[in-house]
């Protein structure tokens, strides 16, 4: 690559080779085209390199770093790839992860005021449905909330940070602790820094797809690769991405409903989080008036308000 990349994905990878080009092709395919995508292996095995070659071939803007498995998840190779990238912010992709063609354009707006940020966070459940993460990292309660040790709304995939404030940092990557969450012990070092500007985008521009969740870690490398490549043919087109829309749509409703009706039974650490997304409380309070009989003009324009905070729409 010729001229210095706007960003550089990092796509740590140590055994799914069946859907590593799936997501690196994601993020080539972004509407921002200065971009290398870095493949940090962490003792990756010989079908992973050869996936690994065959991209490489494809697209000059990929790199692959082939480095022996490091301690735990390898955190500290994630430190080893930024060190050496020229670019000015930093995104991160799972192995087995999507990102939208607007990810990187939409991180680096917001990282045009900020050090760390992420989009709208959530997952795709196996049977399709999507669960929303609220937050908003610009909030100091949400902030305070993600520096405790056992609560976390920042994932990996869809969270990015600009180069110059992650060498600032004291330590960066490293070895992450017993029973802590690598990304997580990551994004507190950036949180827990007074300097550090934190912020949220406004639309979900990542999807993931949890290994943990659904029975995924049993599904067979093919199982897996299908619904990848049945999510990127939904999203090439509009349709598809008009019914990404109101799956996420729906999804914030039913949870914000939800929430709503079981504010009393609520434990204090949701009520707390409760707490800092009012217009999911309103959103809830319009649909519950919904469903009780009350139907009105007023009701409905809430209801489109608070869904167009969530989407942009």
């Amino acid at each position: 690559m010729s001229a210095r990349p706007v960003a550089v994905v990092l796509v740590p990878t140590h055994d799914h080779p069946a859907t590593l080009d799936l997501a690196v092709r994601s993020a080539l395919e972004q509407t921002v085209a200065e971009i290398e995508v870095l493949i940090v292996g962490d003792g990756v095995g010989e079908e992973t390199r050869e996936v690994a070659a065959g991209l490489l071939r494809e697209d000059e803007r990929v790199r692959f770093l082939d480095l022996p498995k490091g301690p735990n998840h390898g955190e500290v190779h994630r430190g080893t790839a930024i060190e050496g990238t020229a670019a000015e912010i930093v995104c991160y992709l799972c192995d087995d992860d999507l990102l939208l063609p607007e990810h990187v354009a939409s991180m680096r707006e917001q990282l045009a005021e900020a050090d760390l940020a992420h989009s709208q966070n959530g997952h795709l459940e196996a049977d399709g449905t999507w669960h929303h993460i609220f937050a908003d990292l610009s909030s100091p309660a949400c902030r305070a909330w993600v520096l405790r040790p056992d609560r976390n709304v920042v994932s990996l995939t869809g969270t990015a940070h600009t180069v110059a404030a992650y060498r600032r940092l004291p330590h960066g990557w490293r070895t992450t602790p017993p029973e802590r969450w690598p990304d997580h012990y990551m994004w507190q070092q950036f949180l827990t820094e007074p300097w550090v500007r934190a912020a949220t985008a406004p639309r979900v521009t990542a999807l993931q797809f949890p290994s943990y969740l659904g029975g995924r870690d049993e599904w067979p490398h093919e199982r897996r690769r299908a619904e990848l490549e049945k999510w990127r043919a939904t999203l090439a087109t509009a349709k598809g991405r008009a019914l990404l829309e109101a799956t996420i749509g729906r999804a914030v409703r039913t949870q914000a409903t939800a929430e709503w009706l079981r504010r009393e039974e609520l434990e204090p650490e949701l009520k707390e989080l409760r707490e800092l997304h009012v217009a999911t409380v309103a959103e809830a309070a319009a649909l519950r008036a919904h469903l009780s009989g009350i139907e009105s003009t007023r009701t409905w324009r809430l209801s489109r308000r608070v869904r167009r905070i969530f989407l942009r729409q």
